[in-house]
């Protein structure tokens, strides 16, 4: 069946947070090494990288100095790291190259390593000094969720660990609301996002992470050309030509600011299509908006609502989230 493994997949990543929030013995061994830390740097490539974008927000807000980096970019473009540093890399597989190299180079300058993975006993789990496996087991989807579902609740439960906000509670509570989030109904969306052409995605802080993995989600599944944003960036040249695309804007961290009406009355007036996934108990004059579950405190919710778009949208335009085009489950190049 077209989707069949994409579809199983996004509802046992329901059960992969809560199997991940209710265990926080395997986040112990990296958390005492990145305490000690001067700095924190995230790499990775595609949804790991946009993981990595959500830990860069939560360890911030713990008061840690965090970075992420595409692992290319880090790779070639020699950033600075040190002895005093962490460099934690991210990835489904463990086998992607590039994150395995730099993290590789990260070593070779001194600096502790830290592997996140779905896998044990791949590459990047055994050249890492201290590794977290979660337990999101075999994924069988191009479209990768429950895996990411495992790495972003891990990344609360480090986040609360080192002493930024209690996570823990809101990780229990979206047990619940992921779950209701699953079966809601999407259907006003869905029709926005199989007409468009394009689209663009809007977030801040773990939001613009967000943002990231659903451009990520959106041109996997639906084959949509999106392009994630700094939530204001959009103001900045991508304004001029957003007639008739869709623009699909987290509006997780701005309640009560002037942010809201002036990015929608922007995007309005530059001829855009909104689609706004808000908080409950907000209320946003969009082309449709999405509202949250009362209890979702952390991006799961949203994160899973995304993940059921892009799936309902590949299937309504005919194609099969298992097996994009030209994509595969890990990427692999030989010679770097």
């Amino acid at each position: 069946m077209v989707g069949e493994y994409a579809h199983r997949e996004l509802r046992d990543g329901c059960d992969v947070i809560e199997t991940v929030a209710s265990n926080t013995d395997a986040i112990e061994r990296v958390a005492d090494p990145l305490l000690a830390a001067d700095r924190v740097t995230f790499l990775g490539c595609g949804s790991s990288y946009w993981s990595g974008v959500v830990g860069r927000a939560l360890l911030r807000d713990a008061d840690v100095t965090a970075h992420v980096e595409y692992a290319p970019e880090f790779l070639y473009g020699s950033p600075p790291i040190a002895e005093t540093d962490v460099a934690v890399g991210l990835s489904q597989s463990g086998e992607t190259t590039e994150t395995i190299r730099a993290l590789e180079t990260a070593a070779d300058n001194g600096a502790t390593t830290v592997a996140m993975t779905n896998t044990a006993g791949s590459t990047l789990a055994e050249i890492a000094e201290h590794t977290v496996v979660t337990p999101a087991g075999e994924e069988r989807a191009v479209m990768a969720t429950k895996s990411v579902d495992a790495i972003v609740t891990t990344l609360y439960l480090l986040a609360d660990r080192i002493g930024g906000p209690a996570w823990r509670t809101a990780l229990t509570a979206a047990t619940d609301s992921v779950g209701a989030v699953i079966e809601s109904d999407v259907s006003e969306v869905v029709p926005t996002l199989t007409d468009a052409e394009r689209a663009y995605t809007l977030g801040t802080g773990a939001a613009y992470g967000l943002a990231g993995e659903a451009a990520t989600k959106l041109g996997e599944a639906m084959l949509l050309h999106t392009t994630p944003l700094p939530t204001l960036e959009i103001n900045h040249g991508p304004i001029a030509n957003v007639a008739d695309d869709v623009v699909i804007w987290y509006a997780l961290d701005n309640a009560g600011t002037a942010v809201p009406d002036h990015v929608l009355d922007a995007l309005e007036d530059a001829g855009a299509r909104t689609v706004v996934v808000h908080p409950h108990g907000t209320t946003y004059d969009a082309t449709a908006t999405i509202e949250l579950p009362e209890s979702a405190a952390t991006i799961l919710p949203a994160l899973k609502l995304t993940q059921r778009l892009a799936y309902a949208g590949a299937m309504e335009l005919g194609y099969d989230p298992d097996n994009p085009p030209q994509l595969s489950k890990h990427v692999e190049i030989e010679g770097i």
